[in-house]
């Protein structure tokens, strides 16, 4: 089993797996996964998946905040804000 140890409570995990034709691609941190033909389309996926569930994480702020299988996702939303979106491939080790 792999072993991660991150350097830092704010960055995301991408854990990338082959899966039938492609790659199926989870971030444990936000509880996201999505899938690819390729590695790359994958990541590219999961960060536009990330930038929209921060926006939507955003929007309903009194929700998702007080939600008990969200509340933990606040820090790495406001390190995507932080991050300006524009930016969030850097938040990924």
């Amino acid at each position: 089993m792999p072993v991660v140890s991150k350097s830092s409570s704010r960055k995301l995990t991408a854990i990338i797996e082959p899966s039938g034709d492609g790659f199926v691609i989870t971030c444990p941190e936000l509880d996201l996964a999505t899938q690819g033909k390729t590695e790359e389309d994958a990541f590219e996926d999961l960060v536009s998946m990330v930038i929209d569930y921060a926006e939507q994480y955003k929007e309903n702020f009194e929700l998702f905040s007080k939600s008990p299988n969200r509340s933990a996702h606040l820090p790495y939303i406001k390190s995507i804000e932080e991050f300006n979106f524009n930016n969030v491939r850097g938040l990924f080790f």
